[in-house]
């Protein structure tokens, strides 16, 4: 019984995890981490969709795109790789269309998770046996 509840517990953190980085959404499911199987007309009707875009500043970063672009078409939903150039591109954008103004997130950060999981797993639970 102890293990399921961690188990149980376990598995929330993760799916808290998964939606607060927007890798997941209850109403669009995973998102897509790229649009490059998409033709350009696919693409462009997309632009077309768009009725949100958020993004947040990735916590490790290896290269030259420091930030996570989230965007939710009336089909799908995209987590993409952008920099600062990008962002600002965005905000021009917005000046045209309410849908293209981006809204900057702040997630938890992962750490937090991660300690959150531990302390499950350390912690027993249930009654002390006599």
């Amino acid at each position: 019984m102890k293990f399921l509840i961690k188990m149980i517990l376990i598995v929330g953190i993760v799916l808290f995890a998964l939606v607060n980085y927007r890798y997941f959404s209850f109403n669009k499911g995973f998102s897509k981490l790229s649009m490059e199987d998409k033709s350009v007309t696919q693409v462009l009707s997309t632009l077309t969709g768009v009725t949100k875009v958020e993004y947040y500043k990735k916590t490790i970063s290896k290269d030259e795109n420091v930030y996570s672009v989230y965007i939710v078409t009336n089909q799908d939903a995209y987590l993409l790789s952008a920099t600062q150039e990008e962002i600002e591109g965005f905000n021009i954008l917005g000046i045209f269309s309410n849908n293209f103004k981006p809204e900057k997130i702040t997630p938890i950060p992962f750490y937090v998770e991660i300690v959150l999981g531990l302390i499950i797993l350390l912690i027993p639970f249930g009654r002390k046996t006599r």
